[in-house]
């Protein structure tokens, strides 16, 4: 999976980033990005299938955009 859900310490909530990657040629890590800060568990969670649905489905429209 290319997103990771970690706690947030003394906060009972969530952060949901993108995996560091590295090079292979250059030894570089690329920048950390995140996605949400601070959300609930189960927000988290479908934050994370929603990004991987942009990610690997082509064909994947979001509700507000359906017609």
């Amino acid at each position: 999976m290319p997103y990771t859900m970690r706690k947030v310490r003394n906060k009972n909530c969530y952060r949901v980033s993108k995996k560091v990657r590295v090079n292979k040629k250059t030894g570089k890590t690329a920048k950390r990005r995140v996605f949400s800060k601070c959300a609930t568990r189960e927000n988290a969670v479908k934050q994370m299938k929603l990004l991987r649905a942009l990610e690997f489905n082509k064909d994947f429209v979001p509700n507000a955009v359906r017609k």
